[in-house]
């Protein structure tokens, strides 16, 4: 990659101009994290995904020239370097039995307690997708599921303002355009999710002990919507994968209702399960599928 011409292409727009320095600071922060992943056996790795390195090396270029406009300073980007500050508290897990499966999977990451269960007798908590706003989940959990939004200083709300001036004669004002906010926002849904992939990272991101790793997608996707059919008859169900979205380069039309998330949260890989309902009061519930043992198995950490 030519950092030149990601400068060029960056200084077309310039985006970022009215970010503040604090946001300058937080985007490198979340794009960094997504510049590392982990192999089969835990160790830290560039991302598995080449098109989406390649994405947030760009955009973290772009960042990276928007700072050196405000401070005079030399870009040197070193890959390698952020990614092992991005993951310096990263730990590699040390598991019960050795990863002999294929990564390409359902796999959900939390803690024995809940997952023992959910092996063992199907049982799976479905939650309102608004619950996920919690502040006593931890940050990888937790997400603004029904508010989402783009940013860009390079549209604008046109306008007259006036007032009045020291003599009291009517004026009109000039206005400082900074950022348009456009948002998107969702009405409530019931959501399952889990990772389309193992990734040992996530035991950490999740501070999980253990991970449901599920072979047989399709069997899996069917018991579900079953189960959850048979408590809520008639409700619409779908399920994909996430589109991991830049407020500062997408577009509002571009932001997908349910399957929307915030870059940050690229390094999850996240498949979602919904189920639409006509109702405004939403509340978890339990299904209860019957044993996975013939489709699914149990990731463990050692004590």
């Amino acid at each position: 990659m030519d950092l030149n011409e990601v400068i060029k292409e960056y200084v077309e727009t310039r985006y970022l101009r009215k970010a503040s320095d604090a946001d300058l600071s937080e985007r490198l922060t979340y794009l960094g994290a997504n510049l590392w992943s982990t192999d089969k056996d835990g160790s830290v790795t560039q991302p598995r995904s080449l098109e989406n390195r390649l994405v947030i090396i760009r955009l973290y270029v772009h960042t990276l020239y928007e700072q050196s406009c405000r401070t005079d300073f030399d870009i040197q980007f070193d890959e390698a370097a952020i990614r092992t500050e991005a993951s310096a508290s990263y730990v590699r897990p040390n598991l019960k039995l050795p990863i002999e499966f294929d990564p390409i999977c359902f796999a959900k990451f939390g803690k024995s307690e809940h997952l023992v269960p959910m092996l063992e007798q199907g049982v799976i908590r479905i939650a309102p997708a608004a619950s996920y706003a919690d502040s006593s989940l931890n940050s990888a959990q937790m997400d603004e599921e029904l508010k989402h939004l783009v940013r860009s200083p390079n549209e604008r709300l046109m306008m007259n303002m006036y007032g009045t001036d020291s003599d009291g004669n009517k004026v009109e004002i000039v206005p400082e355009y900074g950022e348009l906010f456009r948002y998107m926002m969702v009405p409530n849904f019931f959501v399952w999710c889990c990772g389309l992939g193992y990734d040992a990272r996530l035991f950490h991101e999740f501070q999980a002990d253990t991970c449901l790793v599920i072979h047989d997608q399709g069997a899996f996707t069917s018991r579900l919507n079953k189960a959850v059919q048979e408590q809520h008859s008639g409700t619409k169900f779908h399920h994909g994968p996430i589109m991991y979205y830049d407020p500062y380069t997408s577009k509002r039309e571009q932001l997908k209702w349910g399957y929307s998330k915030h870059l940050r949260y690229l390094y999850q890989n996240e498949h979602r399960f919904i189920w639409n309902v006509n109702a405004t009061e939403l509340q978890p519930f339990f299904v209860q599928l019957g044993p996975l043992h013939d489709i699914a198995n149990l990731v463990e950490l050692t004590n």
